[in-house]
């Protein structure tokens, strides 16, 4: 509350907008400590008052390095499981990884400039005999892909 006060002209109706929170009510229940503070909130609050989540909630403050200890783990991990891929992506030529990037799309609505319906069709019939090798194919069918 006293990092809060602390804002000249800041009001609770402005803080809650600027947070997207519903309304000044629930940033009343925040600073009053009527509402539990969460990791999102206590960032937002932290980002927009200039301060440390520490500042005002050294628990929180706790269990966000808790958290980001644990993803930065879990990064880690990844990342050495696919160091070997991800060195030969980023050794490949650019045109190489334009097609490597087509290829593992998720949004299919957004293709390349370069992609046009020869492209897209070939794409999809070399997806297509992909996946019939792999359905008819054994362990060594998978094992092969990834040699």
């Amino acid at each position: 509350m006293a990092i809060f006060k602390k804002q000249k002209g800041l009001t609770q109706a402005v803080l809650a907008d600027e947070l997207g929170f519903s309304n000044q009510s629930a940033v009343s229940q925040y600073l009053n400590g009527k509402i539990p503070l969460n990791v999102e909130a206590s960032i937002k609050f932290a980002d927009r008052l200039g301060c440390q989540v520490s500042d005002f909630s050294p628990f929180m403050q706790r269990e966000i390095n808790r958290i980001a200890t644990y993803a930065t783990a879990i990064k880690k991990r990844a990342q050495e499981s696919n160091s070997s891929e991800w060195g030969k992506y980023s050794k490949a030529s650019a045109e190489k990884q334009a097609v490597a990037d087509f290829f593992l799309r998720e949004n299919e609505d957004r293709q390349p400039e370069w992609v046009d319906s020869d492209a897209r069709a070939y794409a999809d019939s070399l997806e297509a005999k992909a996946r019939r090798w792999l359905q008819g194919g054994s362990e060594s069918a998978i094992e092969k892909i990834r040699a």
